[in-house]
């Protein structure tokens, strides 16, 4: 008789060895610019190591044309304003709409707090940022 509720304690224990408590693990985005989401987490990845100018090469014009070296240069000043804000924080949500075969709107939450929304568009097999709003 002592022996049911023996085996029926280390069953409840053994079971709850099948169920995993807690997150699941993040999945991993290629960074590149071959989907909309990897443009823009290379966008973030240029501007985590500081690198505004390269980051501005990310960035086109919503007409499919690439900026001009002056866009960029008056731009050096927002990617840095935009690196500050969203820096070394971890990206917590991300959502994709599509807009059209060529054109994707990726929003994305910085450290349950920030929002930033990207507006991103394929022009000759790579995705480039054409607009992006806090």
């Amino acid at each position: 008789m002592k022996r049911a509720p023996l085996f029926l304690v280390v069953i409840l224990l053994a079971g709850c060895e099948l169920f995993t408590v807690g997150s699941r693990k993040p999945q991993v985005q290629e960074i590149s610019q071959r989907s909309s989401m990897g443009a823009v987490y290379l966008f973030k990845a240029e501007l985590d190591s500081n690198n505004a100018s390269a980051a501005t090469e990310i960035l086109a014009r919503s007409n499919g044309n690439p900026l001009l070296a002056i866009e960029k240069y008056e731009l050096f000043d927002e990617m840095s304003r935009i690196g500050r804000l969203i820096a070394k924080k971890p990206i917590t949500l991300t959502r994709t709409d599509t807009l059209s075969t060529t054109m994707q709107r990726v929003k994305i939450e910085f450290d349950y707090l920030k929002n930033i929304t990207f507006t991103t568009q394929k022009i000759a097999d790579s995705w480039f940022i054409v607009d992006i709003a806090e």
